[in-house]
């Protein structure tokens, strides 16, 4: 029998099975050669990728986060540093940001807080590892430090819910995926991705910069089409809680999300604005009236502070129309 109709044969055999271990097993126990056991390789191997999608080590998702950051930085214009009222707001963000940061569950990780020179786009920005940005643009549209403090309590949500990690894992598994698949193996990096799907799927990207650099776009080229819904309105109901923890008032962030149009800028990704400003406001109301730890919240005792002086540069360029 022609090995093209054995593996026929084979898949025909394989048909009542019900998943592709099953039928890998089912064609190795036939041992039928030729194209059957090429296709058992690469479904082997398939399988392995999805070792891949396991959480990555602490030094991997450093290693990610801070060649993403770099990433959002050349794109963003640089960081404000130039000045020395640039270094002064960067120290006011880093000490709002790390406040928030401090109340959520990964606490530990070395944050890190940005001003991007970027006055087109209002938007916010983050990575895996602590690296939160913000744009200048962002910061001449905010009129509080509450709302200020809501965006990076927002970007601060995702990286401790680990949503652009879980784009990097997915990326992982489909290059390795498309490289088995497309007979791809003498790319380096798909060999490598391939060579730790033999062990746990963890990376040693500190070493490999080539495969860093590859992943690093690819990871780039998803986070450019957004979270998903969900991710999103989840990021808010966890920024909302790290707001109250640090004694801010969420109806600060409210009233930022409710006055910016949809689709604009930071807002150009994610859910209507009025699903998350009713989010908001339920999740204080619920929060206020649990048995946990903001059983006794008393709005009272929240503060939406003014901003400090040294925005007054910043606000001078004027607040232009948020981009789309």
């Amino acid at each position: 029998m022609r090995s093209h109709l054995k593996v026929a044969a084979a898949l025909g055999l394989g048909l009542g099975l019900t998943s592709c271990a099953s039928l890998t097993k089912g064609l190795k126990a036939a041992k039928l050669g030729g194209d059957a056991d090429r296709l058992v390789a690469v479904s082997e191997n398939t399988q392995k990728c999805d070792k891949l999608g396991a959480e990555p080590a602490i030094q991997e998702e450093y290693a990610l986060g801070s060649a993403l950051a770099i990433q959002w930085v050349q794109r963003g214009g640089g960081l404000m540093l130039a000045t020395a009222t640039d270094q002064q707001l960067t120290t006011y963000v880093n000490t709002v940001g790390r406040n928030l940061a401090m109340q959520s569950p990964r606490p530990t990780l070395q944050w890190t807080f940005g001003v991007l020179n970027d006055t087109r786009n209002f938007n916010g920005l983050s990575a895996p590892g602590g690296y939160v940005f913000v744009t200048r643009k962002l910061l001449q549209g905010v009129d509080n430090e509450g709302q200020l403090a809501g965006v990076l309590a927002h970007e601060i949500a995702h990286i401790v819910l680990k949503h652009a990690l879980h784009q990097y894992a997915s990326v992982k598994v489909s290059s390795c995926k498309g490289a088995v698949v497309g007979n791809a193996l003498v790319s380096a990096a798909a060999g490598r991705l391939l060579s730790a799907s033999d062990r746990d799927g963890k990376l040693d990207l500190d070493s490999d910069t080539g495969l860093l650099a590859d992943l690093t776009e690819k990871t780039v080229e998803l986070a450019g089409k957004g979270h998903r819904k969900e991710e999103e309105l989840e990021a808010d109901r966890l920024a909302v809680e790290l707001m109250l923890g640090a004694g801010y008032d969420p109806e600060a962030y409210r009233q930022l999300i409710a006055k910016t149009p949809d689709g604009g800028g930071f807002f150009a990704n994610h859910p209507k604005r009025d699903e998350r400003t009713k989010q908001i406001s339920k999740v204080v109301l619920a929060q206020k009236a649990g048995a946990d730890t903001f059983a006794e919240l008393s709005t009272d005792s929240l503060q939406t502070p003014a901003l400090p002086a040294s925005f007054a540069a910043v606000k001078a360029t004027g607040v232009a129309k948020d981009a789309k």
